[in-house]
């Protein structure tokens, strides 16, 4: 794992203007980015006008698209008429995939329930992910399956379980360990061991970091978004523990910190420019702080 060759972005973590997110990539020698929101528009609302826009910039900087960040299947499991159009969610994204030249696409595992997931549940899961991943065959595209709190499938063990059911070439995973604090019940912090244990199947890790509140307020997560590298996801031992593991994936810095808090709704959908607010700010400090943590490893 190196500075910078090994670290991306995604893209509404710094603005929602593609000049902003351009100069940016520069700034830093980023290699490419991760799609998420742009111009004001989330992911699934972008047009193709804006989809020709990003790949004209992405030729004319020599850059990669590392990823699309899809938010396909954060709907109920038992929703038929949600999953359908969450497929056809999908469809659009393989093809805005494929013209960006990018290898891969972010979905998740349906939304959490109140109890935690029996194994007739993680089948039902992977059953609908083994279908993204026929669409996706043949196109040299990855389907990526991120450990989201406010979904099915969030922790440590919930991702565990859910992997060897993940059959298919290019059905994997994308690791991010803070999302494992904002597991409701979580204690402690995310393991390292996770990572170590899946790495065959991982393509892709997010990195963000959030600090356990004193004194929560009622009703919110009970965490609080900081710069890298100060909160409780410990990513000095995370990164040792990617780099003694020969990781050659990417890491995509997911920022979710503000100087100013983010609406706590925002963290669940990011999208336009509401959340895109102080991002460049907040993710020049995330990027100088791993600069500095990848000097210690």
């Amino acid at each position: 794992m190196n500075w910078p060759s090994n670290f991306t972005i995604i893209t509404d973590e710094i603005s929602q203007e593609l000049t902003d997110v351009a100069r940016f990539v520069r700034a830093f020698k980023l290699s490419g980015i991760e799609l998420r929101s742009m111009f004001g528009r989330a992911f699934k609302d972008l047009t193709n006008e804006d989809i020709a826009k990003i790949k004209e910039q992405a030729k004319v900087d020599g850059w990669k698209v590392y990823g699309v960040s899809s938010p396909v299947f954060k709907c109920e499991i038992d929703d038929e008429k949600g999953i359908r159009d969450h497929v056809e969610i999908f469809k659009r994204s393989l093809e805005t995939a494929v013209t960006l030249n990018s290898d891969l696409i972010r979905v998740f595992t349906f939304l959490r329930r109140p109890t935690a997931p029996d194994a007739a549940t993680v089948e039902r899961i992977a059953g609908h992910l083994a279908k993204l991943a026929e669409l996706a065959a043949g196109s040299g595209v990855r389907v990526g399956v991120e450990n989201e709190s406010s979904c099915i499938i969030g922790s440590d063990a919930e991702l565990t379980a859910l992997a060897p059911h993940l059959k298919a070439k290019n059905l994997g995973l994308i690791w991010d360990p803070c999302n494992v604090l904002y597991v409701p019940g979580a204690s402690g912090g995310p393991s390292t061991k996770t990572f170590e244990t899946l790495l065959p199947q991982i393509f892709h890790v997010h990195v963000k970091d959030a600090a356990r509140l004193p004194k929560p307020a009622a009703g919110s997560s009970g965490l609080e978004g900081m710069p890298v590298g100060l909160g409780d996801v410990n990513w000095r031992a995370h990164f040792a523990s990617i780099q003694r593991s020969g990781y050659r994936g990417m890491l995509s810095l997911e920022t979710h910190w503000r100087r100013e808090r983010i609406d706590e709704k925002l963290l669940h959908l990011p999208a336009g420019h509401a959340f895109s607010r102080g991002g460049e700010e907040a993710s020049t400090t995330c990027l100088h702080n791993i600069q500095a943590l990848c000097t210690l490893l």
